[in-house]
């Protein structure tokens, strides 16, 4: 039982030894960090160009990719509260850029979709991730930044098999 405990704690020590506690190294850290200076960059841009925030132009991002969709699935994939989305969809919806509509097939549900106003934002959201994205990767070649690319798809394919089931 003793040796048992010895070899679990050699291995834990190893780890640790072996563990980057270096923040800038760190693979979580980096992610986390690149994204949250790229939202950063993208609210900057947006707010001045587009009258947007960046959660408002994920959701129209969302609605667009995914077409008319309920409050609850809207709320999951903007990783927020459903009564944080609801809020923002009021608002939205104030401003001419979604409409809610009670869902035919059940009606204790909302479906939430674009308006025309919307639409015709989104090309002008996109060129706005353009732009950070091309400041994002000053310095790469063409073929590093699609390398890098697939490489996060890579990750997000394999984290969502595990996260997504």
């Amino acid at each position: 039982m003793q040796a048992a405990s010895a070899v679990s704690n050699l291995k834990a020590a190893a780890y640790n030894c072996a563990m980057t506690t270096d923040l800038e190294k760190r693979f979580g850290f980096l992610i986390v960090d690149v994204g949250r200076l790229y939202g950063k960059r993208y609210d900057e841009l947006a707010k001045s160009s587009l009258e947007l925030t960046r959660a408002q132009c994920r959701m129209l991002a969302y609605l667009d990719h995914y077409g008319p969709i309920n409050q609850a699935s809207l709320a999951e994939r903007l990783e927020v509260a459903p009564i944080s989305a609801g809020r923002m969809l009021e608002r939205m919806e104030e401003s001419g850029w979604v409409v809610r509509e009670p869902n035919p097939e059940d009606r204790r549900e909302w479906l939430v979709s674009l308006t025309a106003k919307a639409a015709g934002v989104l090309t002008s959201a996109r060129r706005v991730g353009d732009e950070v994205q091309d400041e994002a990767l000053v310095g790469f070649t063409p073929e590093e930044a699609e390398q890098f690319g697939e490489m996060l798809q890579r990750v997000r394919i394999n984290l969502g098999l595990l996260v997504e089931r």
